[in-house]
């Protein structure tokens, strides 16, 4: 049986009193409409000038999970990363800001770190070449070492922890995981979830988020069937023996699935009949699922809601797309 609507409202009546922190990979979607074909020649190179329009941003990577809890309704959101003194890293402070996230531990480099950024042109036929920024970016240890610093001066007074990982040379090197879960151990009061693209094997004895693809890379097999619980169940199994914890496995259109060394709970995806856009579409579980268990609903209601907002999300189409609660409902009773 769905989630009652009562019930939604309910667990969504808290989430504006929880305090939720977000460290890892912060970066800026830049999307614009490129035409490439304007028959307009540079003066300087004779080369053809392509024409740029309608230029909008967005938070990514892990601004996209920040952006999520706030359409949530998470009031209380503080970030734990870094950003350049360039055009993007301004940005990226002014959309933090327009949802009122705390940006007092995002670290402004003046040298040595581009702001995180995907350049997303598109055209007539789709999105053309990424142009990215700051995604192989490298980062002192010292300074590492202060972020970890303000992060354990934060954590008594956290809910919730978020903990992402997305770029080929990330702020969360395995190294640093390792670091971190030292600091984690000391605060077993706050809930951990974390959502590693690469190095899911270091973390230890939190709620790990992978996908099947991840969780293939995982444990070493060349593939594991979105669509085959059972294969889902015995690999997931066979990580958390490594990593202890528990885990959230996402299954495309064949649902979440939760497992810990003592349970399985799962839901199914809702059938949608329409054009679909997945980008984005793990944040948007990891930010509703993480608000949900941070309120204390169960994990099979939070598994509904992030089932629920995922479903909203994907089908938004050329964005990185978030769910409210009225979002949520609606979908709930479709």
């Amino acid at each position: 049986m769905p989630l009652q609507p009562t019930k939604i409202k309910q667990i969504f009546q808290k989430t504006s009193n929880l305090r939720i922190g977000v460290i890892g990979d912060f970066a800026v979607d830049f999307y614009y409409a490129i035409n490439q074909q304007t028959h307009e020649f540079s003066v300087e190179t004779s080369k053809e000038v392509f024409w740029g329009s309608k230029p909008i941003t967005s938070l990514g990577a892990a601004g996209n999970v920040v952006q999520n809890l706030a359409a949530l309704g998470v009031e209380n959101i503080q970030v734990f990363g870094c950003i350049g003194n360039d055009i993007f890293g301004r940005e990226m402070k002014h959309l933090f800001q327009n949802i009122n996230v705390d940006t007092t531990f995002l670290k402004g480099l003046s040298s040595g770190w581009d702001t995180c950024t995907y350049t997303k042109p598109m055209s007539v036929n789709g999105e053309e070449n990424r142009l990215d920024f700051g995604t192989n970016n490298a980062l002192s240890e010292e300074i590492f070492k202060q972020i970890l610093l303000d992060l354990e001066s934060a954590l008594p007074n956290l809910n919730v922890l978020i903990i992402n990982q997305q770029f080929p040379n990330p702020l969360l090197t395995p190294q640093r995981i390792q670091q971190l879960n030292s600091v984690l151990e000391k605060f077993p009061d706050c809930l951990f979830v974390a959502d590693l693209r690469a190095y899911g094997l270091h973390i230890k004895n939190i709620i790990l988020k992978v996908n099947t693809e991840e969780l293939a890379r995982l444990v070493g097999v060349l593939e594991i069937e979105e669509a085959n619980e059972i294969a889902c169940i015995m690999y997931g199994k066979a990580l958390l023996k490594q990593i202890g914890g528990s885990l959230v496995i996402t299954r495309g259109e064949h649902g979440i699935l939760y497992i810990s060394s003592d349970k399985t709970q799962s839901v199914e995806a809702l059938k949608l009949n329409t054009k679909l856009d997945t980008v984005g579409a793990g944040d948007t579980v990891v930010a509703a699922f993480s608000a949900s268990r941070g309120t204390g609903a169960t994990i099979k209601e939070s598994l509904e809601i992030a089932n629920l907002a995922a479903a909203v999300t994907v089908q938004k189409l050329h964005q990185t797309g978030t769910a409210t609660l009225e979002e949520i409902l609606e979908q709930n009773l479709n």
